[in-house]
């Protein structure tokens, strides 16, 4: 009887240490100063690796879309190099792309700089966004968009085409 009790007590130490582990949280996406309900959206990572002259580049990207229909993109673009000099260059050239974009609701973007890293991070809401402003911005030409809406199959045609791969999130 006493073994039943220990084994009994053991399934129980494990059942909690195992049962009680906190699950990965589901990340939360910003946009505007608001929370973005993701919760009905299909979600897919993607990532493409480089290399530049004394460095590399990780870029993810998180897409988040309905049926044909993208609806967001987070997009993380991070340069790391030892050397302070090529740093300084994408920091500012990422800040100057990030000037184009600058009062535009729903595209927000942010630079961040580490001993050896600069990171560009940048959330586009395109249910919310003005789509013929952001057009605007960037052209006609080899965009997303098709009769005014983000269609995630250009993305994704897009994204290949500079050797991302993606996979969908179980969440």
């Amino acid at each position: 009887m006493k073994k039943w009790k220990i084994v009994f007590v053991l399934f129980l130490a494990v059942f909690f240490i195992y049962g009680c582990e906190k699950k990965e949280e589901k990340e939360v996406i910003i946009s505007n100063g608001e929370k973005v309900d993701t919760t009905t959206m299909v979600h897919e990572h993607c990532i493409r690796q480089g290399e530049l002259e004394g460095g590399e580049a990780d870029l993810t990207y998180e897409l988040y879309y309905t049926g044909e229909i993208l609806n967001l993109l987070k997009s993380e673009e991070k340069v790391i190099s030892s050397n302070n000099e090529i740093l300084q260059r994408y920091e500012d050239a990422y800040r100057g792309i990030h000037e184009h974009y600058k009062g535009l609701e729903y595209y927000d973007t942010e630079v961040v700089r580490g001993d050896t890293t600069v990171t560009s991070i940048t959330v586009i809401n395109y249910d919310k966004i003005s789509i013929p402003t952001l057009i605007s911005i960037e052209g006609e030409n080899d965009n997303i968009f098709e009769d005014g809406l983000p269609k995630v199959a250009k993305w994704k045609e897009l994204a290949k085409k500079l050797g991302a791969k993606c996979e969908k999130v179980e969440e």
